[in-house]
C-alpha cells in the first residue's frame, strides 16, 4: 500500500469528521449510557459499524472502508481518511528488514509477486463474547483475506487488531492515520533526537552502537507513544515495527509491523492518564534502595589499558582512596570483579561496607572468550559444552564477534530452564560477594536467524530477550532474597529494554543510557542524554543512571576520541545532578576517569554538584514513589507543563524534576551563557532572588561553576520534609 493513502480533499474530510462527532456523540447518550466501561457494544447500520470500547468509540464506514476511533466524550482521536488506513504486504518487506551486525541493512530479494495491497471494505459483521469480528475485502492476490477484531483492552483501551490470509506469504501489516500539522508525537522510549518526534522515521528494534557508529544505539525503544491530541498508542508483540510520523511534511502517522497480524491499543486521554494507563500494561521501574540514589563511582575497564593486573591495582587504588579521603561516596562498583580473585572481590566489598559504601558488580548477558576482563573464568567454554546458548539451524552453538576484541560471543538461552538456572547460580555467586546491586548488561544480540531452546526463532526473540532477562534476573534476586532474609534490598539496572505484558522495566530498577560519546554531539554525546531520558520516562522508565563522562570513545568520523576532559566532565555531572542517579561511569577503551583523576577545580566542581544532588533525593523518592501509583516520571518533560514553550528548541535540553524544579544545564563547549525557557508562572533562580517571570525565554549565565535550575516561586522543592 502506498504511503500516501488519504484524499487531500480537507475542507470535506473535516466536515465529515464533524458530523461523525455531532452523530456519534449523540448516539453514545442515549445507547451507551449504561452500557459501563467494562463491555463491548455494537451497532449496524446501513453505511457503517459502531463499537463502544472502553472508553473509546470505533466507528468502520463499510465502503469505501474509513477507521475512525473517538472519545467517548466525542473528540476524534483517530481517522484513517476515506481510503481505510489498513494494507499488507505480500513477500520480502525491505523496510523491516533488521540490521545486520555491522550496522548495514540487509538486502532482500524481492519475489515477483510482492507488493503493498490495502484492505477495502466491510464484507460482514459479528460479535461473539465482548469481541466485534469484521471480515474485509481486500485488493491483494486471489484468496487475501482480512479480519478486524475490536474489543476493550486494559485501561479502558480500545483493542484493535488485523490480520491477513492469503495463498501467498503475508509478511506486513500496517496502519496509516491522519495527522494534523502541529501533533506532536512523545516517547517511543530511549529515542535521543528530540522529546517530539513528528517527523521521524523509526524502527522499533533494540540496537547497539554496531561498532563503530554510536549514532544507532537505541537500547530500550518501547513501540508506542502519547500524542498531544489526547490519546496514546501501544503496540503488541515484540516483532520489529517501523513508525513514520509525519515524516517528509506528510500528513498521515504510519506503523508496519513484521508478521501476518497487528495489535495496536487506543487509551483516549490526557498525557498524564495515557501515561498511567500504558505503564500499567507495559511495566513501571521499581523503587531503588535508597543507597543507589546517591553518588556512584564505577571503575570501567579500559580496554587496551587494564590488562596484566592493572586492573586489580586500580581497584585497590580506588578503594584506598575512598576510605582515607573526603569523597562523598554512597556507593563503587567495579565491572571487572569477575576476572578478580573472589577472596580479593570480597575483601573489597567487605572493606567498603564498613564505611557505609556499598558495592554493585557487574554480568552481561553473553559469553565470550574476549579480552574485555568481565568474564568468569571457564565461563564461556562451560555454557557451550552445556548447550546454555542460542544456536544456528543445525543446533550448534551460535557464535558471532564478540563487541569486545579478541573473541566470539554466544547468546544465552533464557528460554532454556538449565540455563536459566545457571544464570541464577551467578546472581548468586555476585551476590554472596556481599554486594548489592549490579549492571546487568547488553542485550541487543540476539541475530535473526539464531534459535531458541522454546523454538522461537531470533526475528520474534530479537526485541524480546532484555524482557526476558530483566525477568530471569529478578526471579534470582527474589530466591537469594527468600534464602537470606534480612539482607539488604538488590539494586540492578540494565542496558537493553522493550515493553510487553509487561516488559523489562517492570522487574529492573533502572536503565542507563548505553554507551554515549565522549563529546558534545547532540545526536550522541552529553546533549543527548536529556530527550533520551525523557522519553524513556513517560513510557514508564524514568529511572535513567547516566554516564557521567560519557562512554564510547569511537564514531563513524572518529574512530578513536579522546579521553573525557575536565569541562565535559564539569558539565555532565552537572546534567546528573537532578536526575534519579549520579554515576561517574566513562571512556570504555582508556578506562574510568575519576573525579580525582583531574585539577583540583574539577574535583571541588564534582563535590558541590554531589551535596546538591544528595539535596534533591528526598524530593526524587517521594516523586518516585508517587510515580509507582499514578504513572507520571519524577522527571517531566518540558511539554506537560508549557506546550508553547516545548515547541522550541529548549524542549529538548530543559527539564522538571516534579512541579517546581526547573532543570537547564549548560550542554555546550566553551558555553558561558544559555537561553532558558521559564514555564508560565513566577520562578527563582537557585531558589531565591529576584521573581522572574515566566511563558517566556531568559539569556542565564552558565560559566564552567554554575549550574542553572529555578524553582517555583512560594515553594521549597528541596527542603527535606520532617
Amino acid at each position: 500500500m502506498g504511503r500516501d493513502l488519504f484524499s487531500k480533499n480537507h475542507g470535506i474530510a473535516a466536515a465529515v469528521v464533524m458530523s461523525a462527532i455531532a452523530v456519534f456523540s449523540a448516539f453514545a447518550s442515549a445507547s451507551f449510557a449504561q452500557a459501563g466501561n467494562a463491555q463491548t457494544r455494537l451497532a449496524v447500520k446501513k453505511r457503517d459499524v459502531s463499537v463502544t470500547a472502553g472508553n473509546t468509540i470505533v466507528v468502520v464506514d463499510k465502503h469505501p472502508l474509513r477507521l475512525q476511533v473517538l472519545s467517548r466524550s466525542g473528540p476524534v482521536l483517530l481517522d484513517s481518511g476515506p481510503r481505510g488506513g489498513l494494507g499488507f504486504t505480500v513477500g520480502a518487506d525491505q523496510e523491516l528488514v533488521p540490521p545486520s551486525l555491522d550496522g548495514k541493512e540487509r538486502q532482500v530479494t524481492l519475489s515477483p509477486d510482492a507488493g503493498n495491497y490495502s484492505v477495502t471494505r466491510v464484507l460482514s459483521v459479528r460479535k461473539r463474547r465482548g469481541v466485534v469480528r469484521i471480515r474485509l475485502a481486500t485488493n491483494g492476490p486471489a484468496g487475501s483475506k482480512a479480519l478486524l477484531k475490536i474489543s476493550e483492552g486494559r485501561s479502558h483501551s480500545a483493542r484493535l487488531r488485523a490480520s491477513v490470509t492469503s495463498g501467498r506469504k503475508v509478511t506486513a501489516v500496517s496502519s496509516t492515520f491522519r495527522s494534523p500539522a502541529r501533533e506532536a508525537f512523545h516517547g517511543f522510549g530511549a529515542r535521543r533526537e528530540s522529546t517530539d518526534l513528528r517527523g521521524s522515521d523509526i524502527k522499533s528494534w533494540v540496537l547497539d552502537y554496531r561498532f563503530p557508529d554510536a549514532s544507532t544505539g537505541y537500547y530500550a525503544p518501547v513501540p508506542g507513544f502519547i500524542s498531544s491530541k489526547k490519546y496514546g498508542v501501544l503496540l503488541e508483540g515484540s516483532r520489529i515495527s517501523r513508525w513514520q510520523m509525519a515524516i517528509e511534511g506528510s500528513n498521515t502517522w504510519r506503523v508496519n509491523k513484521a508478521g501476518k497480524s497487528m495489535k495496536l491499543l487506543v487509551f483516549p486521554g490526557g498525557a498524564r492518564k495515557t501515561m498511567k494507563s500504558i505503564s500499567s500494561i507495559s511495566g513501571r521501574h521499581r523503587l531503588p534502595p535508597g543507597w543507589s540514589t546517591g553518588p556512584m563511582l564505577s571503575r570501567t575497564i579500559g580496554v587496551f589499558t587494564d590488562g596484566g593486573g592493572k586492573y586489580q591495582e586500580r581497584v585497590e587504588a580506588d578503594v584506598d582512596r575512598i576510605l582515607k579521603g573526603d569523597l562523598p561516596v554512597s556507593s563503587y562498583g567495579f565491572e571487572g570483579w569477575a576476572a578478580m580473585p573472589l577472596a580479593q572481590v570480597k575483601d573489597v566489598v567487605s572493606r567498603l561496607k564498613q564505611k557505609g559504601i556499598r558495592s554493585f558488580l557487574y554480568i552481561r548477558s553473553f559469553v565470550s572468550n574476549d579480552i574485555a576482563g568481565t568474564e568468569t573464568p571457564g565461563a564461556y567454554d562451560y555454557a557451550i559444552e552445556h548447550d546454555l546458548v542460542a544456536t544456528d539451524a543445525g543446533g550448534e552453538p551460535y557464535l558471532q564477534p564478540s563487541p569486545f576484541p579478541g573473541g566470539t560471543a554466544a547468546v544465552i538461552d533464557f528460554t532454556n530452564p538449565a540455563a536459566r538456572r545457571w544464570w541464577k547460580s551467578r546472581i548468586f555467586r555476585l551476590l554472596n560477594t556481599g554486594a548489592r546491586g549490579f549492571m546487568n548488561d547488553f542485550g541487543e544480540q540476539v541475530l535473526p536467524e539464531m534459535h531458541f531452546a522454546d523454538g522461537t526463532m531470533g526475528r520474534s526473540m530479537h526485541n524480546r530477550y532484555p524482557t526476558l532477562q530483566a525477568k530471569v534476573t529478578r526471579k534470582a534476586i527474589n530466591k537469594w532474597k527468600r534464602l537470606h532474609p534480612g539482607e539488604d534490598e538488590v539494586f540492578f539496572f540494565q542496558r537493553a529494554g522493550f515493553s510487553g505484558k509487561p516488559g523489562s522495566a517492570a522487574y529492573e530498577n533502572a536503565q542507563f543510557p548505553g554507551d554515549e560519546t565522549v563529546d558534545w554531539d547532540p545526536g550522541t554525546g552529553l546533549p543527548s542524554i536529556v530527550p533520551d531520558m525523557l522519553n524513556r520516562a513517560v513510557m514508564g522508565a524514568p529511572g535513567f543512571t547516566v554516564d557521567i563522562g560519557g562512554y564510547a570513545q569511537f564514531t563513524r568520523e572518529h574512530p578513536v576520541l579522546p579521553p573525557t576532559s575536565a569541562e565535559l566532565f564539569t558539565r555532565w555531572s552537572q546534567a546528573a545532578v537532578f536526575t534519579p542517579f549520579f554515576r561517574v561511569h566513562n571512556s570504555g577503551l582508556d578506562g574510568a576517569k575519576m573525579p580525582w583523576d583531574f585539577d583540583k577545580a574539577t574535583l571541588a566542581g564534582w563535590k558541590r554538584m554531589v551535596k546538591l544532588h544528595n539535596r534533591a533525593r528526598p524530593l526524587t523518592r517521594r516523586l518516585w514513589k508517587r510515580f509507582r501509583k499514578t504513572g507520571v516520571p519524577m522527571t517531566k518533560p518540558l511539554w506537560m507543563v508549557d506546550r508553547a514553550g516545548a515547541r522550541g528548541p529548549r524542549g529538548d535540553d530543559e527539564w522538571l524534576l516534579g512541579n517546581n524544579l526547573l532543570v537547564a544545564p549548560a550542554m555546550a563547549e566553551g558555553a558561558t551563557n544559555r537561553p532558558v525557557r521559564l514555564p508560565p508562572g513566577c520562578w527563582k533562580l537557585s531558589g531565591k532572588g529576584k521573581r522572574l517571570k515566566g511563558a517566556r525565554t531568559i539569556e542565564a549565565r552558565s560559566p564552567i561553576t554554575v549550574l542553572p535550575w529555578y524553582t517555583r516561586c512560594g515553594t521549597s522543592p528541596l527542603q527535606v520534609r520532617r
